[in-house]
């Protein structure tokens, strides 16, 4: 059974924040480091370190009081090396066809990043069209945990519903997942709320209902 590590996070975090990718607003900084510490798992032995700082520092976006409730919940964010369904917890999707992928001939084997009871999200990854059409991997897949287990699957609610069947074709109209999955549109407009101060105009922009429902939820 492969262990995992957190030796290195503490050390991770400081890189992270020498090099930038922390965001400027300190505080929020500071309070996402307290909790991100307990919730990251790494791989032993070798990896892209530089890249799994990255990675640490886009999930440090997501607000402070979400990751600790995220946290507080038991949830963990697992960044694996290897594929997804090598993890022990993923064992039985291994050969399995995700939802919305029926014609693709592929399986979770080739996915690489997946939220279950805990998140788990292949280092190097990251970027759209790396096996997957996510705008961000790890911030997408923390914010279906976000959804379950921090707003109880607020996706599911009729007023989410209502600005899913409004605006989730905007962006997405006939790709067959995010205009498709309500859940699917809730992971990947969050990604677009948290990422950055443009990302965040786009979905102003183009989807205001979307964009006012974020800002609400995530100020509250």
């Amino acid at each position: 059974m492969k262990k995992w590590t957190r030796s290195l996070i503490a050390v991770l975090l400081v890189f992270t924040a020498i090099l930038g990718f922390i965001p400027a607003k300190t505080a929020h900084a500071q309070d996402a480091n307290s909790f991100i510490s307990s919730m990251i798992q790494l791989p032993t032995g070798s990896y892209n370190t530089k890249e799994a700082q990255a990675m640490i520092g886009r999930i440090q976006r997501i607000p402070a009081p979400i990751l600790k409730a995220l946290n507080d919940k038991g949830v963990k964010i697992i960044l694996t090396n290897d594929i997804i369904t090598n993890v022990p917890e993923l064992n039985y999707l291994k050969g399995v066809t995700p939802r919305g992928w029926e014609k693709t001939g592929l399986t979770w084997d080739d996915v690489p990043g997946v939220s279950e009871k805990d998140v788990v999200v292949r280092i190097g990854y990251s970027q759209k069209g790396k096996g997957h059409n996510s705008f961000n991997l790890e911030i997408h897949e923390t914010m279906h945990a976000v959804d379950r287990f921090v707003f109880n699957t607020v996706s599911s609610s009729q007023e989410f519903k209502d600005i899913f069947n409004k605006e989730a074709s905007v962006n997405y109209k006939g790709d067959g997942y995010f205009s498709a999955y309500p859940e699917e549109y809730f992971a990947e407009a969050a990604s677009m709320y948290v990422y950055n101060d443009n990302t965040r105009k786009q979905l102003k922009d183009s989807t205001p209902l979307t964009y006012a429902f974020f800002d609400k939820l995530f100020n509250k």
